[in-house]
């Protein structure tokens, strides 16, 4: 969208600004912008409403704020329009400022905030079935490795998703928030952290969105962090699991959720001419390598064969 079309639509919901900044448009086809709006600047988020709706969204925001859930309030909803006025909680999330130093302290909160969001009871959202996160998976196969690679994967990548979807189905299932990665969680002055981009919320396997904060997609797999996370995790959420089912746990649900991103982001591109993820796909490749069991084959398949190609596509690029 172009900025002045951004001012026009906020108008017509009562917001008149003069000037719209771009934030970030998402693999969803959400845009975000910017809105400067006196006496508080305002998020204005726009989806065209042939490719959805912002309806969920809204109801757990709502939800949210009943379980004193740090989110952005929803000040306007104009579903005709495709547009939600949201308030703006500022650029600050964990992406941006993570470092070595805040590192513990900031990742702990957010694992806090998950086991919240985990714990809302009878909450109006989809459940995740065995066939959501097959095909999910399949994502890998079909889009990363056939249509943007341009290789016919090795049968033992496709034993490493079903071993992925077996392991998941038998994890303790809770609220999922499907995306609960730094880029989503935004940090207060008091280091307060609020959560955002929540409308795919479903009921899923606990290691999906211990994945999402722990197997980052811009930094290398640390493993002793990792457990020493989901040790903290552990002692805070109602699980009876002990620390290496935790760890499996998370393994799993890091490769299902690494393999389902690549070809996400693949697709963005290959449908969309969408390129601003591509460089993300290398360190999403690195650190599902570096869960796979070292005992499978196709931990070295991966290595030898899909790395090398990767690598000769971006170059292509």
């Amino acid at each position: 969208m172009k900025e002045s079309e951004v001012i026009d639509l906020a108008a017509q919901c009562g917001y008149e600004c003069e000037r719209a900044i771009a934030l970030k448009l998402e693999a969803s086809g959400r845009e975000y912008w910017r809105l400067s709006y006196k006496p508080n600047n305002l998020i204005f988020c726009y989806l065209e409403v042939s490719l959805g709706d912002h309806n969920q969204f809204c109801y757990l925001a709502d939800c949210f704020k009943t379980h004193s859930i740090n989110a952005p309030k929803v000040l306007m909803h104009n579903q005709k329009l495709g547009v939600t006025i949201q308030e703006d909680l500022g650029d600050d999330d964990l992406l941006e400022i993570l470092n070595e130093s805040n590192k513990n302290e900031l990742i702990n909160k957010s694992l806090e905030l998950l086991v919240q969001v985990q714990e809302i009871k009878s909450l109006k959202i989809k459940k995740l079935s065995e066939i959501d996160l097959t095909d999910q998976s399949n994502l890998f196969n079909e889009i990363f490795c056939n249509n943007f690679l341009d290789i016919n994967p090795d049968q033992c990548v496709n034993d490493l998703s079903f071993a992925a979807i077996e392991n998941l189905i038998k994890q303790p299932y809770f609220n999922c928030h499907f995306d609960f990665e730094r880029r989503n969680l935004i940090v207060s002055e008091d280091k307060t952290i609020s959560v955002i981009d929540f409308q795919d919320l479903c009921i899923g396997p606990i290691g999906i969105d211990l994945a999402g904060i722990l197997l980052d997609h811009y930094l290398p797999f640390d493993k002793v962090f990792v457990k020493d996370s989901l040790e903290f995790y552990k002692n805070r959420s109602s699980l009876a699991l002990n620390n290496n089912e935790l760890f499996e746990c998370f393994r799993w649900g890091g490769i299902q959720r690494n393999m389902r991103i690549l070809g996400t982001l693949s697709r963005l591109y290959l449908e969309n001419d969408r390129a601003f993820r591509l460089n993300d796909l290398p360190m999403i490749l690195d650190n599902l390598i570096s869960i796979i069991p070292n005992d499978w084959t196709c931990k070295s398949y991966m290595i030898d064969t899909i790395k090398p190609k990767l690598k000769q596509k971006l170059a292509m690029i």
